[in-house]
């Protein structure tokens, strides 16, 4: 695997003096001991010949895991360019990222082949932040009443050829990719995309409840941003239909991701969703765009050129009409923050939803997600308030060293 996300080299090296959050509890005075970028142990003294680091009473946790980010510190993947990715990537491991899937939007087929032929080229080299996971493909293959900000000039219907042609420029690393289910070639669509490996979406929906089981029939196991740009009840020429949400909820086998920005998901939303699915179904996101991370109040979302002016207003990029959010400036430490410090989820889940959900989402669970023994050194200190204080990325700092 691409060594991406390099920051310093690795080093033997002990965190003590912690709330160390594990999968199942969390312990007071907790530790954990690093040795080239793995967990070797936590819980045991300090060895000799490793270099002690104090989490001054503050919590040790798993590094959060973003399965949808579509830029951060003024940079943004449509950009299409190396730079700009490592920046992306630079950016969000200052809030505790250490592994993301990088999101794409709904563009002209040229813009999105130069964007996926970037990402190949970054996997050679360190981003000096997040390890890049895989790619997010987030369009075109939207419904024009659902479309939120998504440009609708470049949304399509999905073809075979379209679809096998990406996959085998992704070499790979397209991990998923999403579709309105009531458009035409909806089977095909999932049908290409599990033949692939790929994790078909269900994102930017007028469907019905109807559309949404027929989607689960053909493969469909995971809802985009849940709750945004989906549909609930209501009436259609006169009879009442369920949404989408509603088939999603009561459907034990689906998977979502709710956006936890404190602006897109308002707290009874979340906990309904949380309550009703469980942490091991619900991965957290921030959906970031490039104003994520800066003070800037006029972005654009999307790349640079082409791209949607938008307008960052009361924390949360909107278009300049405000008929849309814009996606979120959002970062996965003030995930944590709204979800258990405003929402009152407790943190043992919170965390889970963070990480180790997102994790088996990815199926990187084995190396990711949690604080075991064996498993890449991704941590995340944090003080008394959730503010983060160090983050490494297989046991490579991206801040203090």
């Amino acid at each position: 695997m691409p060594e991406n996300c390099v920051c310093k080299p690795p080093r033997r090296f002990w965190i003590g003096n912690g709330r160390l959050v594990l999968p199942d509890r969390i312990v007071q005075n907790g530790s954990i001991l690093v040795e080239d970028g793995r967990i070797a142990s936590v819980n045991f003294p300090c060895p000799g010949g490793a270099a002690p680091i104090d989490a001054r009473g503050g919590y040790i946790l798993p590094g959060f895991i973003d399965l949808h980010v579509h830029g951060g510190g003024n940079a943004d993947f449509m950009d299409g360019d190396a730079e700009s990715i490592r920046q992306v990537a630079r950016a969000h491991a200052r809030h505790g990222t250490t592994a993301l899937c990088a999101t794409t939007m709904t563009c002209e087929d040229a813009q999105l082949e130069t964007v996926v032929k970037a990402f190949l080229e970054v996997l050679k080299t360190p981003t000096g932040g997040a390890e890049l996971l895989g790619l997010h493909l987030e369009g075109p293959f939207f419904s024009p009443a659902g479309k939120g900000a998504q440009p609708v000039s470049e949304q399509r219907v999905p073809t075979r050829e379209m679809l096998e042609h990406f996959i085998r420029l992704g070499e790979g690393h397209i991990l998923r990719w999403d579709e309105a289910p009531e458009l035409p070639n909806s089977d095909l669509f999932a049908r290409v995309m599990l033949e692939n490996g790929v994790m078909p979406s269900i994102a930017h929906t007028n469907g019905t409840a109807t559309d949404a089981q027929n989607a689960f029939k053909m493969g469909f196991r995971h809802i985009t941003h849940f709750y945004s740009a989906t549909t609930t009840g209501r009436k259609i020429n006169g009879i009442v239909h369920s949404g989408v949400n509603e088939a999603v909820l009561i459907d034990d086998n689906v998977t979502i991701e709710l956006i936890a920005d404190g602006r897109h998901i308002p707290r009874e939303h979340m906990l309904l969703a949380y309550r009703v699915k469980g942490p091991d179904k619900v991965a957290l996101i921030t959906d970031a765009m490039r104003a994520a991370g800066t003070n800037e109040t006029h972005s654009i979302l999307g790349g640079r050129v082409g791209g949607v002016p938008v307008v960052v207003k009361d924390g949360v990029a909107q278009l300049p009409d405000f008929s849309f959010y814009a996606g979120s400036i959002g970062t996965m430490d003030r995930a944590l923050r709204v979800a258990h410090v405003e929402y009152g989820i407790p943190l043992l889940d919170v965390s889970r939803m963070l990480s180790l959900t997102p994790a088996r989402l990815m199926h990187v669970d084995a190396r990711k997600g949690s604080l075991e023994p064996g498993k890449d050194a991704d941590i995340v200190i944090m003080n008394g308030e959730f503010a983060v204080e160090n983050v490494f990325v297989r046991g490579r700092s991206c801040l203090s060293e």
